[in-house]
């Protein structure tokens, strides 16, 4: 490719990005509603048991976005990210019954029985997300991320119309309709980007190991488990209600969870195929940006007035707006240290990613468990969640101003491909 198309495809790449900011919004925007069909017809305790099961798929998914999705993310070009793509969904898709049984029985445990149908209906949706995940980082990595649009978009018209006509749906037909929503986003997704699973690149992918996706994948895991025991301490020793209070609050913290997405589908690529001297002053000014945006965030939730909580949360808007400050500090710890992530990611840094997110789910149960044996109060709970999120975050950043632009677990860096 000569320069100045090169540079023509860095334009439209430019232009296209907010197009991926708006996709996790409509992403975003999904998952709350899937929460708030069902947190309107459940009272606070079975609100906390659907919220544990909705906290494991959510686990599930962190997993697949570290291990499937960064090496989507870190392709050096055009052609190998849409390669990389297509065999990724192949995996997911071989994978789907151990997903959806694997969900299913994590989720009755830490459920602690009870809403059988509930836990169905989230575990067989389970690989779906997935696998439509999987796409958009993938539309995304190409440069047409108008195709993980249109198919979010599809995703959230479904979920809105049963909102919009205002009908009364039991627990079980508001997970059946994110179902139902989830299979025609997939499908849409699937076309848009011509996208057929063969089983050769999906069993490649497979027995593929990568140490930056693999550290990642473990991180994510090690974190995600953390925050559940927690969650399930906190039901046990405090009450379902509390469960649902802290994941409650996290849910309502999902435009947040749009800018960690948007850092690892757009920014990602970005930096990956830029000179490797310009990570530290890229990731600060990420930190800053989605530190300020997440505080913006916290103050329009802080002054919700009761009556809109309520609509949102039903009764249990009490206990989610009782913990929200401290869960807001807890996300600006997390935005804080996602960028330090980035930096680590694109320099194949897979021993500084383990050890940063090592600490913050060795320090997530401690204090976590702690503040809920000992005080019995979710707002303690959620304070020290956020101080473990501080602690992670400050040692990623350490690491990284240290490490310097050419420090990375002996691997070659990536140089900038043609195609890019």
């Amino acid at each position: 490719m000569t320069s100045r198309a090169a540079r023509t495809v860095g334009r439209l790449r430019g232009a296209r990005r907010p197009l991926t900011l708006v996709d996790q919004l409509m992403s975003s925007l999904s998952n709350v509603l899937a929460v708030v069909l069902v947190a309107r017809v459940l009272g606070p305790d079975d609100f906390g048991r659907f919220a544990l099961a909705y906290t494991v798929l959510t686990v599930t998914l962190t997993m697949s976005r570290s291990y499937f999705g960064t090496r989507i993310a870190l392709s050096p070009g055009d052609a190998a990210a849409r390669e990389t793509t297509l065999g990724v969904v192949a995996a997911l898709a071989l994978l789907a019954p151990l997903v959806a049984l694997g969900v299913l029985g994590v989720s009755a445990v830490a459920a602690g029985g009870g809403s059988v149908p509930v836990l169905v209906l989230v575990a067989c949706t389970a690989p779906v997300v997935l696998v439509q995940d999987a796409v958009r980082f993938g539309a995304s990595a190409v440069g047409r991320p108008q195709v993980a649009l249109v198919s979010d978009g599809v995703w959230v018209l479904v979920m809105g119309l049963p909102l919009a006509l205002r009908l009364d749906l039991s627990a079980t037909g508001a997970l059946a309709v994110w179902g139902t929503a989830a299979l025609l986003a997939l499908a849409v997704a699937l076309v848009g980007f011509r996208a057929v699973p063969r089983v050769r690149p999906g069993l490649g992918e497979l027995r593929r190991r990568d140490p930056v996706g693999t550290s990642l994948a473990a991180g994510s895991l090690g974190t995600a488990v953390a925050t559940l025991v927690v969650l399930s301490v906190a039901a046990h020793v405090i009450g379902s209600a509390a469960a649902g209070s802290l994941r409650g609050a996290s849910t309502a913290m999902g435009p947040v969870n749009v800018l960690l997405a948007f850092n690892a589908l757009a920014l990602t690529p970005v930096l990956v195929r830029r000179e490797r001297s310009r990570d530290l002053p890229f990731c600060a000014a990420v930190a800053a940006t989605l530190g300020l945006l997440t505080m913006a965030w916290g103050a329009v939730l802080l002054l919700l007035p009761e009556a809109a909580g309520s609509a949102l949360f039903g009764q249990s808007w009490d206990g989610i707006r009782a913990v929200l400050p401290w869960t807001l500090l807890e996300y600006v710890a997390i935005v804080v240290g996602a960028a330090a992530l980035l930096g680590h990611k694109v320099r194949r840094r897979s021993r500084a990613i383990v050890l940063q997110r090592s600490t913050a789910a060795v320090l997530t149960l401690a204090a976590g468990i702690t503040a809920a044996v000992l005080t019995e109060d979710p707002r303690r709970v959620a304070l020290g969640l956020a101080v473990s999120a501080a602690a992670a975050a400050t040692l990623g950043w350490l690491q990284l101003a240290r490490g310097g632009p050419g420090a990375r677990d002996g691997v070659r860096a990536l140089a900038p491909a043609a195609d890019a």
